[in-house]
C-alpha cells in the first residue's frame, strides 16, 4: 500500500512541474518559432526561385526558336504553346510577389495598433533615440517582452501565409497552363 503512495506523490510532483510557469520553456517556445518563421520564408523564397528559373527557360526557349530564327518574319505559334508562355508568365509574376519583402501592412496590423519594432524594416524608419524609447519600454519588464515577441510571431505567421498563398497560385497557374499544353499536343496529334 505504502509503494501506491509514493507513485501518486512522484506523479503529483511531476504534475505540479508541468503546471509551474518555465521561463526557459517560454524561450525554447520563442526560438523553436522563430526559427521554423525562417525556415518557412527561406523555403518559400527557395520555390518561387525555382519556379522563375524554369518558367523563364521555358519562355526563353519558346520564344528564342522564333526570334531567332531569321528566315521566319511572322511569328507563327500555336495555341498550346501561346498557352504555356502566357502561363509561365503569368507564373513568374506571382512569384515575383512571393518573392517581395514583406511588410507589415494590412487591415488586422493597422486595427491592432502593434508598431513592430522589433521588425528592421520598421524600426529602421525611426531615429535613434525613438528606437531607443520604444526598445526601453519593451524590455521594461517580461511581459511586455512576451507580448512584443508573440505580435511579431503572429504577424510575421501573416506574412508567411501571404506568401505560401501567393507561390500556390504561382504553381497552379504554371500548372494548368502545362496541362492545357499537353491536352492540346496530344488531342493535335
Amino acid at each position: 500500500m505504502e509503494d501506491n503512495s509514493s507513485e501518486d506523490r512522484g506523479f503529483d510532483l511531476h504534475q505540479k512541474k508541468l503546471e509551474k510557469y518555465d521561463s526557459r520553456g517560454v524561450q525554447t517556445l520563442f526560438k523553436t518559432l522563430s526559427s521554423n518563421h525562417y525556415s518557412l520564408l527561406k523555403m518559400v523564397d527557395n520555390k518561387a526561385r525555382i519556379i522563375l528559373t524554369v518558367n523563364s527557360i521555358i519562355t526563353s526557349l519558346l520564344f528564342g526558336k522564333h526570334f531567332i530564327d531569321s528566315s521566319s518574319n511572322t511569328l507563327n505559334i500555336n495555341i498550346g504553346t501561346k498557352a504555356l508562355v502566357i502561363s509561365s508568365m503569368l507564373s513568374m509574376v506571382f512569384a515575383l510577389f512571393s518573392m517581395l519583402p514583406h511588410r507589415y501592412l494590412g487591415k488586422s496590423f493597422k486595427m491592432s495598433g502593434y508598431k513592430g519594432t522589433l521588425y528592421a524594416g520598421n524600426f529602421s524608419k525611426q531615429t535613434l533615440t525613438e528606437f531607443k524609447k520604444e526598445f526601453e519600454r519593451i524590455i521594461s519588464n517580461g511581459n511586455t517582452i512576451y507580448n512584443e515577441l508573440i505580435d511579431d510571431l503572429y504577424f510575421l505567421g501573416l506574412v508567411i501565409s501571404k506568401k505560401q498563398r501567393l507561390l500556390y497560385y504561382s504553381v497552379f497557374v504554371f500548372l494548368t497552363g502545362l496541362i492545357f499544353t499537353i491536352s492540346y499536343t496530344l488531342l493535335s496529334f
